[in-house]
């Protein structure tokens, strides 16, 4: 059976909004919505068991669904006064090991994440590759918070004093 793409990630996004933090618990939260929520996401002809949720969001590219996911939060975000033109968005770099999370050879993640301070939205991250450190990442990041924003003018970074 098929099911509607842009249903299965809406529920996926939501639900892990809601507080879900794995597989099971993103099917479960669509299998608990009401029939009417259900039919508007397009599951009118029944709902996916948790192996085809799970199919489907690991296959995604992790940095376009980050990217795209980011673009849509800053929309979304609430935009204070206008400020004048000498104030710039200012972006905070930092990275972190995320604890729990183990990659396929046993190792901690590690990421490099850019923050954008007036919203509170982070706009980017990426792996800390295992047998690196934040420097060589520090590129692709500034690529990512570039593909959001559409370009790096007028932005202000914030990062450790390893990235000077």
């Amino acid at each position: 059976m098929r099911y509607p793409l842009g249903g299965l990630l809406t529920v996926a996004v939501c639900a892990v909004l809601a507080g879900a933090s794995s597989f099971a618990a993103i099917t479960d939260w669509l299998h608990d919505l009401d029939d009417k929520a259900r039919d508007r996401l397009g599951f009118d002809r029944g709902l996916p068991v948790g192996t085809t949720v799970w199919r489907l969001l690991t296959r995604l590219d992790d940095g376009q669904r980050a990217t795209v996911l980011a673009g849509w939060l800053q929309t979304r975000a609430r935009q204070g006064p206008t400020r004048p033109c000498r104030y710039r968005t200012v972006i905070a770099v930092d990275g972190k090991t995320l604890r729990g999370a183990r990659c396929g050879d046993g190792r901690q993640v590690h990421l490099l994440s850019a923050l954008d301070t007036s919203t509170g939205i982070v706009i980017a991250q990426v792996t800390v590759d295992a047998k690196s450190n934040e420097i060589p990442a520090f590129t692709p990041l500034l690529d990512a918070v570039e593909a959001v924003f559409g370009s790096l003018t007028g932005l202000l970074f914030i990062a450790d004093a390893l990235h000077t």
